[in-house]
């Protein structure tokens, strides 16, 4: 023995001082300590559990909060200074697991609150039991949204914190926080957190919430990471923040076992922005090996392939992503401009011809024709999808929208192919699950549908669309009970969506709730008069006029004072199904196919078991190749 240690004293006492010579590199990981000590990671392991009973990372954890207590007492530097000195990217972090490990808080610790009588509790890490270019500056847009986060998430919680036992392989990516300088790198730092997650979410044996669920956390407040997985239903939680000065980027990322509120790694790249894409493959291969997820060899290859190398290409994509986000018809114009800049930036870059292939479909879907020309929309679709399939045939975003084209084309054969090459693809696909729900129930398989709706909504269930799909689909079957629950979970997440509304009118209207329908359809008209002001000034009504309406003439004087006043033709076929007035109402179907307006998915929705007896109405099923269901 040497100076009268033992060896194993020998070698913690080596391991203890690599460790203090890289407190301050948060980059500084197991795998560094195993080469500086000589050992292979699973080496090291065994020994020290041998030794100390504790892990590598416990200890290195140990080391950095016991340092941080130190510079703390001694008033060295700021809080958020010694946090960066003993390798915390994030201040916040560093506080959260500060309190947690010596029961007071790096605050308490200034004021000179005694922490000797506390008992520290180890930071163990949970042990894992698996088998194996244009100038446009969108911030008022993305304040306005943000102004309904707080009613968005309530909602969320109002109808999802109940007590479930979460997918054990599942995870959520919150929005990553931007720590640049230049506000605008916000959309760069969402652009990391969608590659992550489009790398993730083709594992079959990894649940990976959509972008839209977790979306609605960016804006945390006071709320725990267990509380957010329970919401999201999943097991782990990865939280980060990105840092990008000219051409330098710092990027920090946790992987958190939500169900304990443990850390499972936390690491820091330090990089040259040209290395992004290639840090953006290390994160994802470092989260599927912690949780022992098995790959097929193609899902390692595209794990690790980059859809782009054009690091302006990337950024143009993310922005036409955000705008196309939003919904809105100038949002729409500005998506497809931003993809255009993509295209031209990297011409090979398939998810930016898939991108603008999508703007173009809602476009003439939405637009029914004044937006867009249907049948030069129609051919610009396809031409891009073929165009993105051709770089990478097996691109799940294009073969979801070539289904909706399909649809939209009336062959529903090859739209339910190019649904299942999707979701095969990819089956965390929420969006590939949501229409092919959307597809089953035109054709007339309710079950089949509700399947997969149910199963869009798992990966994406703090979503308007995937409930109000999930509205639609009860609505056919005529369970207004349940479509009406459903139009309450809609109303949570977005309380100004006239479409939720209206449904929610129509589920309390047919359940006999008069009084609860008449509160539903007064608050349409002014909503729609908000948001068309500028296209149709007449369109909707206020407050008082509906009450007026309703004091006259009842439940039924309003419902046609709505019509009037809403003046849109597929919505009063809704409404004249309501009243029973089944004739006006296939007046209405029929006056919307006359102007090339008529969609699958409004000729055979709610009202069509009242209308199914009439030969006009099996007229119009036939002219759209749905006669056979």
């Amino acid at each position: 023995m040497e100076n009268g240690l033992s060896m194993g004293d020998q070698f913690l006492a080596m391991v203890n001082q690599i460790i203090e010579e890289n407190l301050a590199d948060e980059s500084f990981s197991v795998e560094d300590l195993a080469q500086r000590a000589g050992l292979s990671r699973s080496m090291l392991h065994r020994r020290l559990i041998r030794l100390t009973g504790k892990s590598a990372t416990d200890l290195i954890m140990e080391k950095r909060l016991t340092r941080a207590k130190e510079l703390l007492v001694n008033d060295a530097a700021t809080t958020s200074e010694i946090a960066y000195k003993v390798g915390f990217g994030s201040p916040s972090y560093f506080h959260k697991v500060f309190k947690k490990h010596f029961k007071v808080s790096p605050g308490d610790i200034r004021k000179g609150t005694a922490i000797h009588s506390q008992q520290p509790q180890p930071y163990k890490k949970q042990k894992i039991q698996f088998l194996s270019g244009l100038k446009i500056s969108p911030f008022l847009t993305y304040a306005l949204l943000i102004l309904f986060a707080t009613a968005i998430i309530t909602g969320a919680i109002l109808f999802l914190s109940k007590d479930k036992k979460p997918t054990e392989k599942s995870i959520a990516i919150l929005p990553f926080d931007n720590l640049s300088p230049d506000e605008e790198n916000r959309y760069f730092a969402d652009g990391i957190v969608e590659d992550l997650l489009n790398r993730l979410s083709i594992i079959r044996d990894l649940k990976v919430i959509s972008r839209t669920s977790s979306e609605m956390f960016r804006e945390k407040g006071n709320k725990s990471i267990p509380e957010i997985a329970r919401i999201l239903d999943v097991s782990y939680i990865l939280e980060g923040s990105v840092r990008r000065e000219t051409d330098n980027i710092r990027i920090s990322v946790q992987l958190i076992d939500a169900k304990k509120d443990d850390h499972i790694f936390s690491k820091q790249y330090n990089s040259n922005i040209g290395e992004v894409f290639k840090i953006q493959g290390e994160i994802a291969g470092q989260i599927v090996q912690e949780l022992s997820v098995y790959l097929s060899d193609r899902q390692l290859t595209e794990i690790k392939r980059n859809q782009t190398d054009n690091l302006e290409a990337f950024n143009y994509y993310q922005m036409g992503k955000y705008f196309y986000r939003i919904g809105r018809i100038n949002d729409a114009y500005a998506s497809a401009d931003y993809f255009r800049k993509a295209i031209k930036a990297d011409s090979n870059y398939s998810l930016a011809y898939a991108g603008l292939a999508g703007v173009y479909l809602e476009m003439i879907n939405m637009g029914h024709g004044w937006i867009m020309d249907i049948e030069s929309g129609k051919d610009s679709v396809v031409k891009l999808t073929l165009k993105a399939l051709e770089i990478d045939k097996n691109l799940p975003e294009a073969h979801v929208i070539l289904g909706g084209y399909y649809i939209f084309d009336h062959n529903y054969e090859a739209a339910e192919s190019e649904y299942m090459k999707a979701i095969e693809l990819n089956p965390n696909n929420y969006m590939g699950y949501q229409w092919y729900a959307q597809l089953l129930n035109i054709t007339g398989r309710p079950e089949k549908a509700r399947e997969y709706i149910n199963k869009a909504i798992v990966l994406d269930p703090v979503s308007f669309s995937t409930r109000f799909t999930s509205v639609i689909l009860y609505m056919t079957e005529q369970n207004y009970g349940k479509a009406l629950e459903e139009t309450k979970i809609c109303l949570g997440l977005v309380p100004d969506q006239y479409w939720a509304l209206e449904m929610n009118f129509y589920c309390n209207f047919k359940l006999g709730n008069d009084k609860a329908a008449y509160e539903s359809l007064r608050k349409v008209g002014p909503i729609y008069k908000a948001q068309m002001q500028d296209r149709d000034p007449e369109a909707g009504y206020l407050l008082n006029q509906a009450d007026s309406a309703y004091k006259a003439s009842g439940m039924k004087g309003l419902i046609r004072f709505h019509m009037q006043k809403m003046r849109a033709y597929s919505r009063n076929a809704v409404f004249y199904a309501a009243l029973g007035e089944n004739e006006k109402a296939i007046d209405m179907l029929e006056i919307l196919y006359k102007n090339g307006d008529l969609r699958p998915h409004q000729l055979v929705s709610f009202y069509t078991k009242d209308l199914e007896s009439y030969p006009r109405f099996q007229a119009l099923k036939k002219k759209f190749g749905l006669d056979k269901y």
